[in-house]
């Protein structure tokens, strides 16, 4: 338990505080039944339709959920950064089966537990519950308004939407540092490769992004700029 309890300390202000409202009534039981994983850049460790035994708390790093079922294409509909909990949204609806895929985007660390310690946490902690409801709807929701938007959004928006996006959730005092390859944003985006090999190389003539050695760098006012250019084309508040 002290590892967790030290893990949590390390943690920045806002995930910290997070942490420490969503585990508030946990029993001494359940954080001594943590378990601490490390796992490293390009690892699958849910894979959609498999049996949930496990739920993840992801408390540093980045994760990608990916879906093949679209004519075999992957399409990296989202990522999550920490605080964020996976395999309660299952127990909650009662699904026995893990509903997407996750792979780690970068290394990570998780606090993990078996479901069904975390089923019976959850049976008895009502403030824990209504956290994690309100998690998951507020993910439901901005996920239904991403690929609403993305239906209307052609070519260099599409991109400027994404990069809005990722700069909104991982931008660090006022900067943004993005390492995905060009396979990675066609994945993200539903544009062939060629499309955005073109569609960054004018972001950047037009000093939208800068480069970084092979990552694309962000800074306040280059999001702000982005921002502007995609005003108006969508509500601020879809974002």
């Amino acid at each position: 338990m002290n590892d967790v309890v030290s893990l949590i300390n390390e943690l920045r202000s806002e995930e910290r505080e997070y942490l420490n409202n969503y585990l508030a009534n946990a029993p001494k039981w359940l954080l001594e039944a943590f378990q601490i994983v490390r796992l490293k850049k390009g690892t699958t460790f849910i894979h959609e339709n498999a049996h949930v035994d496990t739920v993840y708390i992801l408390v540093e790093g980045i994760v990608k959920a990916t879906d093949y079922r679209i004519q075999e294409v992957a399409y990296d509909y989202t990522r999550f950064y920490p605080i964020e909990v996976f395999g309660a949204m299952e127990f909650l609806m009662g699904y026995d089966l893990y509903k997407t895929t996750l792979m780690t985007e970068t290394d990570c660390r998780f606090l993990c537990v078996s479901k069904d310690q975390f089923s019976r946490w959850m049976l008895t902690d009502i403030h824990a519950v209504l956290e994690q409801v309100k998690a998951m709807s507020v993910y439901l929701v901005e996920q239904v308004r991403k690929e609403r938007l993305f239906l209307f959004l052609q070519g260099i928006d599409r991109l400027f939407l994404l990069f809005m996006q990722i700069y909104r959730d991982s931008a660090r005092r006022g900067v943004c540092r993005i390492h995905l390859t060009r396979k990675d944003l066609s994945n993200s985006t539903g544009l062939c490769v060629k499309t955005v090999n073109r569609c960054v190389s004018q972001m950047e003539e037009e000093g939208y992004i800068s480069r970084e050695g092979r990552g694309i760098l962000i800074s306040e006012e280059q999001y702000q700029r982005i921002k502007s250019a995609m005003a108006d084309k969508i509500d601020e508040n879809d974002i």
